[in-house]
């Protein structure tokens, strides 16, 4: 029988957690040839998400759960829940069931039939999000997807299943500030993708704001390119033979026409958008420069709090005793 982990990151989802079990398990009780299990993480939530986690764990025993010290980011989660995972096929979903279980038996019959290595998730519509923020994601995968050597469509999700040699891939890669979409694409592999419809929540809100969601598509992009650092070197190259140019002719019209009256508008103009060019050279070259003093420090990617991972561990080393 072949077995299969959920893993799904959580972060405040105490209203909403026992629900997703529930219907997600209407879904697994449907696959009666595989042996699923749940890795719920705790992303350091501020309500009684682990309490949730542990009653669910004591009803259920196919649920694994992690906690926190503290949030470290829905990257970090899922990086912890494909480090505890050993299944042939790997699962990472959202707990709020705006990642439907339904397309369980399409991801499984892309991997066992079609040959893929990975069944990965877009959504071709936006609906209930805002028209500014369906344009900034689509201008995001536009720009990523030609800067970057990591292709992603429109719309691509996190929500998808892996076969145990992709996981084991992906796992090679302990970088600290992770993108995993662009880890997804980069370490290869055949992937599928199939779209579906987004349903709103059953319980809660979303914690993702447009500040979160700008800096999670500056990472994307710095992650996985240099791009920025030679789009700046070419720019102050233009702007040296542009001021070239513009030296030349200024020394011709003082030699053979005489000084004319300055131009202090003229003037202010250039000062004014040569300093907003360096400072925009300075925060990129800040951004590369920040990422590697980051990983320099070679700092966990998370801390573990509370695990029953640690309480089965502990029980066979009793037992072995």
């Amino acid at each position: 029988m072949k077995t299969i982990d959920l893993i799904v990151p959580c972060y405040n989802e105490e209203a909403g957690l026992e629900y997703f079990v529930s219907e997600t398990n209407k879904v697994i009780d449907s696959l009666p040839d595989y042996s699923f299990r749940y890795i719920l993480v705790n992303d350091g939530s501020r309500d009684k998400t682990y309490l949730v986690m542990k009653k669910l764990a004591k009803e259920f025993n196919n649920i694994k759960y992690i906690s926190f010290s503290r949030n470290f980011g829905k990257e970090a989660a899922m990086y912890a829940g494909l480090q505890h995972s050993t299944a042939d096929y790997v699962v990472v979903m959202d707990a709020d069931l705006q990642h439907p279980p339904c397309v369980f038996p399409q991801m499984i019959e892309a991997l066992e039939k079609e040959g893929y290595d990975c069944c990965a998730t877009k959504r071709d519509d936006r609906e209930g999000e805002s028209k500014f923020r369906g344009i900034f994601s689509k201008l995001f995968f536009k720009i990523s997807n030609k800067l970057t050597d990591v292709k992603n469509p429109y719309g691509a999700m996190d929500y998808r299943m892996m076969t145990r040699q992709m996981v084991d891939a992906i796992l090679e890669l302990s970088e600290v500030q992770r993108f995993s979409k662009g880890i997804f694409s980069w370490v290869g592999f055949n992937t599928k993708w199939i779209s579906f419809k987004t349903v709103e929540r059953q319980h809660g809100t979303t914690t993702w704001k447009f500040s979160g969601l700008f800096k999670y598509a500056i990472d994307g992009i710095t992650c996985f390119s240099v791009a920025p650092l030679r789009f700046t070197a070419v720019m102050g190259a233009v702007i040296f033979l542009i001021s070239l140019i513009y030296i030349i002719i200024t020394l011709i019209q003082t030699l053979f026409f005489g000084i004319t009256t300055p131009g202090y508008v003229t003037t202010l103009c250039a000062v004014l958008f040569l300093g907003g060019i360096t400072e925009m050279s300075i925060g990129i070259l800040g951004e590369y420069i920040g990422r590697i003093y980051m990983e320099s420090k070679d700092r966990p990617i998370y801390i573990t709090k509370h695990s029953n991972f640690e309480e089965e561990n502990n029980e066979e080393k009793e037992n072995m005793q």
